[in-house]
C-alpha cells in the first residue's frame, strides 16, 4: 500500500485538491493509494472530539455565524461545521488509513503543499512529521518526497528541528520539491540532492476535474459573464481594487470565498470544491493572491491576475509563473488600470499547455520510476 502523508485537510481548497490529485495520479499508474489521516491534538478536543453532542461553546459559535449571515457581515462557518463539509468530500474520494495502521513495508509519499513550512508543520503534529521521524530507517528509504514544499525561500525550523529533519531526510529514496528555491535549501540545510516536479494538481487534465468532480456533482452553473475572485488575505483596500477594477472590465464579480453581503442568504455559505472548481472554469477572467487560485487559472486556461502576497511565500508564485512564463501576471502594487491592461494582454494557451504537457511527463517518470517497491 502506498500511503500519502500531508498537511491535514481543513477547508482549503488548494490543498484538498493538491491531495485528490496526487491519489488519482498513483492509482493511474496501478498503486493503490491512501490518504493518511491524522488530526492535530488542539483540533481533535475542540472540534472533531468522538462524541456526537453539540457542546456549548459550539452553539455559541453557531448562533454568532447566524446572526452574521443574516445581517451581512461576514461570517465563517463554525470550524466543526466546515470540518464536516470537508469530511463529506474526504469520504467519497479518498481511501484512508492512519499512523497507526502503516505497515513496515508500507511506501510512504510526502507532498505536496506546504509540508516543510514550520509554522504550519508545528501545529499539525510537529515539523519532524513530514520528514517521517515516527517510521524506521528502512520504511524511510522505500519512501519518496513528491513536490514537498517549503513555501518561501527560506527555512523556518529551529535549529534543534533542523538536526532531526537532517536525520530523516538523508534516508529517503528520492526527493523533489515544488519550488526551484527548494533544490538549494535542500542542498544548503539538509546536504541532499532534490529536483524540482509541479504541483500535483497540474498532472491531471482539466477533463478528469469536470467529470469527476463538477459533473459528477451537479454543481451549479452561473448564467453570466462573470469575474472571478479568489482571495485569502482580504482587506479593505483590496476590495476597493476589486471593485474598481470589475467596473473597467464591465463584469460583475463572484467571490469564490463569499463575503457575506451577497444579496441571496443561499450564495453567503461557502462553496464546495466542486462547485469552487466550476466558479473558475466558467468564469471569464481570475484575480486571486493564491497559489493554486493561479494553478486552476492555468489548468482552464483563465486569463488571470496574481495579486502578490508576500505572507503566503513568494518563491511559490515565481516558481510556478516562471515555469509557464507568466511572470508577468504577478502584480505586486496593482491598480485597476493595470489589471484592466494584464486581463486583456493575451497569454499563449497553445505554449502554455505544451509546457504543462512536458511538466507532467517529467513528474509520471519520477513517480514510476518509485513507486515500485
Amino acid at each position: 500500500m502506498h500511503h500519502i502523508l500531508t498537511l491535514p485537510l481543513t477547508s482549503n481548497y488548494g490543498g484538498i485538491l493538491q491531495a485528490y490529485a496526487l491519489k488519482s495520479v498513483v492509482e493511474k499508474l496501478g498503486y493503490p493509494a491512501c490518504l493518511v489521516e491524522h488530526v492535530p491534538q488542539w483540533a481533535e478536543k475542540q472540534y472533531f472530539s468522538a462524541s456526537t453532542r453539540i457542546k456549548c461553546h459550539q452553539l455559541k459559535e453557531i448562533a454568532k455565524f447566524l446572526v452574521k449571515f443574516l445581517i451581512g457581515r461576514p461570517a465563517l462557518l463554525p470550524t466543526f461545521i466546515r470540518y464536516k463539509q470537508t469530511e463529506r468530500f474526504k469520504r467519497r474520494f479518498f481511501r484512508r488509513s492512519s499512523l497507526d495502521t502503516i505497515e513496515s513495508s508500507d511506501t510512504i509519499i510526502v507532498g505536496s503543499d506546504q509540508v516543510w513550512r514550520a509554522v504550519y508543520a508545528r501545529t499539525m503534529g510537529g515539523l519532524e512529521r513530514y520528514f517521517l521521524n515516527f517510521a524506521t530507517s528502512e520504511q524511510r528509504a522505500r519512501s519518496f518526497f513528491y513536490a514537498a514544499s517549503f513555501g518561501s525561500d527560506e527555512w523556518e525550523g529551529t535549529p534543534q528541528e533542523t538536526e532531526r529533519c537532517q536525520g530523516c531526510i538523508a534516508d529517503f529514496k528520492a526527493i523533489s520539491v515544488r519550488e526551484t528555491s527548494g533544490i538549494n535549501l535542500c542542498r544548503k540545510v539538509f546536504g541532499v540532492n532534490a529536483i524540482q516536479l509541479p504541483d500535483p494538481t497540474l498532472l491531471l487534465p482539466k477533463e478528469e476535474y469536470e467529470d469527476q468532480l463538477i459533473h459528477s456533482s451537479r454543481t451549479k452553473a452561473h448564467h453570466h459573464p462573470y469575474a472571478a475572485a479568489y482571495i485569502l488575505d482580504s482587506s479593505p483596500a483590496m476590495t476597493h481594487l476589486l471593485e474598481s477594477s470589475v467596473q473597467f472590465l464591465a463584469l460583475p464579480l463572484l467571490h469564490l470565498i463569499p463575503t457575506g453581503k451577497e444579496k441571496k442568504l443561499m450564495d453567503r455559505l461557502p462553496l464546495s470544491v466542486p462547485q469552487w472548481l466550476r466558479g473558475i472554469r466558467d468564469c471569464e477572467c481570475v484575480l486571486t493572491d493564491s497559489f493554486h487560485g493561479c494553478v486552476f487559472s492555468i489548468i482552464f486556461n483563465k486569463p488571470f491576475i496574481c495579486l502578490g502576497n508576500e505572507s503566503r511565500g513568494r518563491a511559490r508564485f515565481d516558481s510556478l509563473l516562471g515555469t509557464f512564463g507568466l511572470q508577468d501576471r504577478l502584480v505586486t502594487n496593482p491598480t485597476p488600470e493595470t489589471i484592466q491592461k494584464l486581463i486583456y494582454t493575451p497569454i499563449d494557451w497553445e505554449r502554455v499547455n505544451a509546457i504543462r504537457h512536458s511538466e507532467q511527463q517529467r513528474a509520471f517518470d519520477f513517480l514510476r520510476a518509485n513507486l515500485k517497491k
